[in-house]
């Protein structure tokens, strides 16, 4: 079986295993019990992991699919994607953040490495043949996504 863009599929699954970690160590933490904007964003992180497992399986395996499937399956991915993005955003404007607080520095760092991964993968950038701008881009986000996770693990609500 022909895997159609190998690097990219693996960076997808690399992303995915990553916000799957993330969702785990926050469901164990205690705030995750007390606090609804750590929940929030425990949900982000697992519809994160499972828009990269999708996305990974539609930019390896859409050789393989009718075009049909290969939409559906970039459909759902982009769903996914968007919904990890509101429950992160929902998450964040049910807490209570200080912009000088430790969990603001962290989540704002997570911010800038998103963009940083944004630009990057808007760049069309392609280091190797077998290496382009997707796998950049999902490579810099996991480092992204840990430090939302950093942020997010010392989340308070709102009083």
């Amino acid at each position: 079986m022909m895997i159609t863009e190998p690097a990219t599929m693996l960076t997808d699954y690399l992303l995915s295993l990553a916000s799957l970690f993330f969702f785990f160590r926050l469901r164990q933490s205690d705030r995750f019990r007390s606090e609804t904007s750590v929940k929030l964003w425990a949900i982000g992180f697992l519809l994160s992991a499972l828009a990269a497992a999708v996305g990974g399986t539609f930019h390896g395996f859409t050789l393989h699919f009718s075009a049909n499937t290969s939409k559906a399956l970039w459909n759902i991915t982009v769903f996914l994607l968007g919904s990890c993005s509101a429950f992160m955003v929902a998450g964040t404007l049910a807490a209570s953040i200080d912009r000088r607080s430790v969990k603001a520095k962290w989540l704002l760092t997570g911010l800038a490495i998103s963009l940083v991964a944004l630009i990057l993968l808007a760049s069309g950038l392609t280091p190797h043949k077998h290496f382009n701008h997707n796998d950049i881009y999902h490579s810099v986000q996991v480092f992204g996504l840990y430090f939302f996770y950093r942020g997010a693990l010392l989340l308070r609500d709102r009083a």
